[in-house]
C-alpha cells in the first residue's frame, strides 16, 4: 500500500499530460525518463533486446572506442539480430556473450546476473533506447547492487523525424506505465541515487 499511492499518482499525471497537454508531452518525458550515466571505462557493455539496430550500433561504437572489451546481449527474439549487427559493425564474435531467454527488463537483469558475476564484471554500460534509460538503470542497480552501472541512449533515425514523433511519444507513455509497474511489483524506484544525493 505504501507504494501504491505514488505509483497511482505517477500514472494519473502521465496520462493527463498525454491526453490534455500533448504539446508538452515530449518535453515532459524527455525530462522525466532520459538519464545519462557515462563511464569512460567499463568491464562490459550490455545491449538489452527490444530494438535491434540503434542499440547494437551504439554499443559497437563504444566497443571500438575502447570503453569495454566485452558485449553482453540479453533478450529473447532479437538477440541473434543484435549479434549480427554487432559483428557487422566490427565487434568480434569472441567478445559477444549471449543470454536468449529474458522477456522483460527485469529478467534481462536477473538472467544476466550470474553471467556478469561469473565473468567478474564490476562495471558495465547499458546501451538502450532514450525512454528506457531510467527504468533499465534502476532495475539493474536493484538486482545487482555490487556492480557499477552506467547507461547511454541510442535512437533510431525515424524517432528523430517529425513523422516519427507520434511513435516515440507512445513508447514513452508505455514506458511511464511500465515504470509505475516496476515500482509497484519489484520495488524498483525510478528515483536514482544520483538524484537523491546518496
Amino acid at each position: 500500500m505504501k507504494r501504491f499511492l505514488p505509483v497511482l499518482a505517477l500514472a494519473v499525471v502521465v496520462c493527463a499530460f498525454f491526453l490534455f497537454r500533448a504539446d508538452l508531452f515530449p518535453t515532459f518525458w524527455h525530462h522525466c525518463l532520459i538519464v545519462s550515466v557515462p563511464l569512460a571505462k567499463a568491464d562490459a557493455l550490455i545491449v538489452p533486446g527490444g530494438e535491434p539496430l540503434a542499440r547494437p550500433l551504439e554499443a559497437a561504437r563504444l566497443y571500438r572506442d575502447g570503453v569495454a572489451p566485452r558485449v553482453f546481449v540479453t533478450g529473447v527474439g532479437d538477440a541473434v539480430k543484435i549479434r549480427k549487427v554487432l559483428i557487422g559493425a566490427g565487434v568480434p564474435a569472441s567478445a559477444i556473450m549471449m543470454e536468449t531467454k529474458a522477456t522483460t527488463t527485469y529478467t534481462n537483469a536477473t538472467l544476466l546476473k550470474p553471467l556478469l558475476e561469473g565473468a567478474k564484471v564490476h562495471s558495465a554500460v547499458i546501451v538502450t533506447s532514450p525512454f528506457h534509460t531510467r527504468r533499465v538503470l534502476a532495475t539493474f542497480r536493484k538486482v545487482m547492487p555490487k556492480i557499477t552501472f552506467g547507461v547511454t541512449d541510442a535512437s533510431i533515425e525515424w524517432w528523430k523525424r517529425p513523422e516519427g514523433q507520434g511513435d516515440v511519444n507512445r513508447f514513452a507513455l508505455i514506458e511511464f506505465l511500465k515504470t509505475a509497474e516496476y515500482w509497484f511489483l519489484y520495488g524498483v524506484s525510478p528515483i536514482l541515487r544520483s538524484e537523491t544525493g546518496n
